[in-house]
């Protein structure tokens, strides 16, 4: 754990910098959750959160029973060529992470401004 600065982590997943980074990736957050990796900057952050209000609210699967184990979920994420298939419960869990992240993130930037002053 000493090569990653953690940001926000929930049962669902984590997000962190890495501490030695190439200068192109400065400002780049790693995402893990569900066996996947994303590597997005803040904005891209706040895309994502948004993509997974719109899969909120998309209408759901009329020939399942089961929300939380069938994956009709389609979410899109901030690469324009990857999609994810999820559940409702993953998409909480996503929700959470993302929020969680972008919450902390701005927290770090409230108190190193204060702290500036």
């Amino acid at each position: 754990m000493n090569e990653i600065e953690p940001i926000y982590k929930n049962e669902f997943g984590f997000g962190f910098y890495w501490k030695k980074r190439p200068a192109e990736q400065k400002g780049k957050i790693q995402i893990i959750f569900r066996d996947t990796g994303f590597y997005l900057d803040k904005a891209e952050v706040q895309d994502f959160l948004y993509c997974v209000d719109i899969a909120k609210n998309a209408p759901s699967c009329n020939s399942c029973n089961s929300e939380t184990c069938c994956r009709s979920i389609l979410l899109r994420t901030p690469s324009q060529k990857i999609d994810l298939a999820v559940n409702s419960a993953e998409l909480s869990g996503i929700e959470d992470l993302l929020g969680g992240i972008l919450f902390h993130l701005s927290l770090r930037t409230y108190l190193r401004d204060i702290s500036s002053n």
